[in-house]
């Protein structure tokens, strides 16, 4: 006699599938204390992650693990064919170096699985963000020339936070400082060619170095970027007890912190080409 199938008895295989659901991990919970070890929550350069975490209540077999960019990822059936169930409690991501993230966050997923192959709810932890670009289009921009100490920089990189200027190296005699898109430096004491070096710096420590070279000039009594005789009739009135309104202190050459008779000889001879 041939089988009949009851359509009843689908409906009822249909309802239970319902009630049931599918298998969401019953004897493992989820895991507890996912941190890293190698990364806060503000951009860093270190390219790889490494987390750890606490096991879960139940009884955990193993743990899934990935790396992403999906802050609300969920491991299921489906995604975690293929994927190892390692039975550590700490897990290091792929180097990112090789992919140049610029302040990419990083989120990382866990989840227990019992000895039936259930998986537990997923714990995420992030984002960790990683930055291994540094600083782009860095530039500083100033006078060639310059008759007085202080001279006016104009600066700019995207994706700096702090600046580092000194008139040594990219590393000494500076300090760090919030970035301005323009600031007033002192150059150091005498004439001749002066560089000015200049460090960007973002908030994951990545850096970028340009430099600018300024001629100082000396004895440029008017500030008008030259040295001649109007130079040198100020500098003799001075001489004469004459009130001469807006003298160039920085004129000094001699670093006596007056303007007298070294400037007039100096100024005569730079004027006679000497």
């Amino acid at each position: 006699m041939k089988k009949r199938f009851v359509p009843g008895i689908v409906f009822v295989i249909f309802w239970l599938a319902l009630r049931i659901g599918p298998a969401t991990g019953q004897n493992v919970g989820e895991v507890r204390n996912l941190f890293s070890n190698t990364h806060s929550y503000k951009p860093s350069w270190v390219s790889q992650i490494e987390v750890s975490w606490d096991m879960p209540e139940g009884d955990p077999y193993c743990y899934y693990a990935v790396f992403n960019t999906e802050a609300g990822y969920k491991f299921d059936d489906l995604n975690t064919v293929g994927m190892p169930c390692m039975r550590a409690t700490t897990f290091m991501s792929r180097d990112y170096a090789s992919s140049e993230p610029d302040d990419v966050r990083y989120h990382c997923h866990v989840a227990a699985v019992d000895g039936d192959g259930e998986i537990g709810q997923t714990k995420t932890a992030g984002p960790f963000r990683i930055d291994v670009v540094p600083p782009s289009d860095a530039y500083v921009i100033t006078s060639q020339t310059a008759p007085t100490r202080s001279v006016r920089l104009a600066v700019g990189a995207d994706g700096a936070s702090e600046m580092y200027v000194s008139n040594y190296t990219y590393e000494k005699y500076g300090e760090w400082e919030p970035f301005f898109f323009s600031r007033r430096w002192e150059l150091t004491r005498g004439g001749g060619e002066k560089t000015v070096y200049v460090r960007f710096r973002d908030l994951a420590g990545n850096t970028a170095d340009v430099s600018a070279t300024i001629n100082r000039i000396l004895g440029d009594i008017d500030k008008d970027r030259e040295i001649g005789l109007r130079d040198a009739v100020s500098v003799l009135q001075l001489l004469a007890g004459a009130v001469i309104r807006n003298i160039n202190p920085d004129a000094d050459v001699n670093d006596d912190g007056k303007i007298g008779a070294a400037e007039l000889i100096f100024i005569m001879g730079k004027a006679s080409g000497q």
